[in-house]
């Protein structure tokens, strides 16, 4: 028994003189690439545009509503990296002239993993709104992918993106 205690106290002095290095560690910081991406996306936010948003080096992969008045699109780079936009329609289209939008929230995802896919179009429990997107994997014989590595979540009130716990997140099949 005296020898239990005097093991643990010897743990318990090693955590104690270890946490405020712990504490001090830095963040990973971000590679100059992840940066200028992040900052790249970021000078979309508040951009109006009518129609469709076209950018340079970046193929439009589509997109569509969220609810009214969010809508979500993805674009993607020769990478594989990733770059989603949601916007609120601000005008409706009417007669000549196109349906306005402004820019509420960009997200960079880097090319995924082998055999992972990224998808706009994920739900979760039962709603069947497409408000979240993750990376996810999947037999290619089921329409719905239920093994998702990571997701984020559109507001449906403010347009913003946020990155949430994939767990319960379901994934459309792209190749379906």
């Amino acid at each position: 028994m005296v020898s239990i205690r005097h093991a643990l106290s010897g743990v318990l002095l090693a955590a104690i003189l270890l946490m405020p290095r712990l504490a001090l560690a830095e963040p990973k910081q971000p590679t100059e690439e992840e940066s200028a991406d992040v900052t790249f996306a970021k000078s979309f936010l508040g951009k109006t545009y009518d129609d469709e948003l076209d950018i340079d080096g970046w193929d439009d992969l589509g997109g569509g509503l969220v609810t009214p008045p969010i809508y979500v699109r993805q674009y993607q780079r020769e990478d594989g990296t990733n770059l989603v936009l949601t916007s609120r329609e601000v005008a409706k289209a009417s007669g000549d002239s196109p349906a306005s939008y402004v820019v509420l929230d960009a997200l960079v995802v880097p090319k995924a993993q082998k055999e992972v896919e990224f998808s706009i179009a994920c739900v979760q429990g039962e709603d069947g709104t497409l408000k979240f997107m993750g990376e996810a994997k999947g037999s290619e014989d089921k329409e719905w992918w239920t093994d998702v590595r990571r997701a984020w979540e559109i507001s449906l009130e403010t347009g913003r993106i946020a990155s949430v716990k994939p767990k319960g997140i379901r994934c459309t099949n792209p190749g379906w």
